[in-house]
């Protein structure tokens, strides 16, 4: 049996495993030394987390995308693009129930968590491919023959059953990998960080859902036999429980007869560094990531004058260096030989991201123009604009 990647037998010598069984073990394989899961789905749980994949995912949902042809005139390059053809069709609309923007969250979110993405490449009975089926990266095991070195796809089915795809019916993206196969998962790279800080949020969750009533110890008088049974023990604790947190905690406390308030257990949150946990915690997740802090919700050094820069760092090494892994894994599995001979390429539009502080751009093109550095069609190409003829001036320093 296969669950979450990880091959799991259900036998024992004396017994059967139970499906809760089998799910505490898949826990305690991951639990960190704080006592929290972390995997590529529970890391959500994380704040922190939760923010980068959002901010990346959305803004690279955003993005146009589209197929292109590289051309050249008069030694300049020439850009068409081309929306006729199949795979701009494909990725206007990868399947019946993703739109082209849901499907890139979840490519996004998936590959920044998991360090992959797979799609299956459906196609009909001859001709381009048709669809393109995301596959949950934890169904999916990478395995490379040892001695062709081909790289084939086993896919856990809903099933149970799996099914085995060559590499040319798999469009996979990945990060860096250890193995150089299948990417690593950033969150289980810096999980026991990730685990922290779920667990200061847990602890914040329980502290403030009491009303930051502390904790009570409960003594016995003097000349008092106690309870006669755990049984009582424990239902007096229950009851207590009951009637004097959450929206009892407020209202007047009357022990019974025998049993006197100790005294409370506080806590500092000073003195627990609970504050700065969290702060300091989200700061290391978001730099694991390679996320500027104010992205994660971390203003304590922003301002006016930087935050504008950290968000066009943002895009240039964080975003960037995923859409150049999109990119490159699509014009390998999506565009066939003869296209790439033709200088196709598919490209997502970064220009409004990347041009954040605009007016500076063009004030520095300026410059350059004005001392004969650059001409008219070098401007235009560094902003992404086809030439104009020689006769309007388009060579002219």
């Amino acid at each position: 049996m296969n669950i979450f990647g990880l091959e799991i037998s259900l036998r024992r010598k004396s017994a059967v495993l139970t499906t809760n069984e089998v799910l505490r073990r898949l826990e305690m394989i991951n639990e960190l030394a704080s006592g929290i899961v972390v995997t590529p789905e529970t890391c959500m749980q994380s704040p922190t987390v939760q923010a980068i994949v959002q901010a990346i995912s959305r803004r690279i949902a955003t993005l146009p995308v589209t197929v292109q042809r590289v051309s050249e005139r008069n030694g300049r390059k020439i850009t068409e693009r081309l929306p006729n053809h199949p795979v701009a069709k494909l990725l206007s609309a990868p399947n019946d129930w993703q739109t082209r923007v849901t499907y890139w969250l979840d490519a996004t979110s998936w590959l920044v968590r998991y360090g992959n993405f797979y799609a299956f490449k459906a196609r009909g009975q001859t001709g381009p491919i048709r669809r393109l089926v995301p596959l949950v990266p934890s169904n999916v095991q990478v395995e490379q023959d040892p001695e062709t070195l081909d790289v084939k796809y086993r896919v856990a089915l809903g099933n149970g059953n799996y099914q085995e795809y060559p590499a040319n019916q798999i469009h996979h993206c990945r990060g860096p990998a250890r193995d150089g196969v299948k990417g690593d998962s950033p969150v289980m790279d810096v999980a026991e960080a990730i685990a922290l800080e779920i667990a200061a949020e847990k602890m914040g969750a329980a502290v403030f859902g009491n009303g930051a009533q502390p904790g009570i110890i409960f003594k016995f008088s003097e000349g008092s036999a106690g309870f006669k049974t755990d049984e009582e023990r424990a239902k007096f604790v229950e009851d207590f429980q009951n009637a004097y947190t959450r929206r009892g905690r407020h209202r007047a406390l009357l022990l019974p007869k025998g049993i006197d308030l100790a005294q409370q257990i506080s806590i500092d949150n000073e003195k627990a560094q609970f504050l700065a946990t969290r702060q300091y915690q989200r700061t290391v997740i978001a730099g694991a990531f390679g996320v500027p802090p104010h992205m994660v919700g971390d203003l304590s050094k922003g301002t006016f004058n930087n935050v504008e820069q950290q968000s066009l760092d943002f895009t240039l090494n964080v975003v960037l260096p995923y859409v150049r892994i999109f990119e490159a894994a699509m014009e390998r599995d999506l565009l066939t030989t003869e296209d790439r001979a033709q200088g196709i390429r598919i490209r997502f539009n970064l220009e409004g991201a990347l041009r954040g502080d605009f007016k500076t751009r063009q004030e520095g093109l300026k410059i350059q123009r004005e001392m004969g550095v650059i001409n008219a069609n070098e401007w235009r190409e560094l902003e992404g604009l086809n030439p104009i003829s020689e006769d309007d001036g388009g060579e002219t320093y």
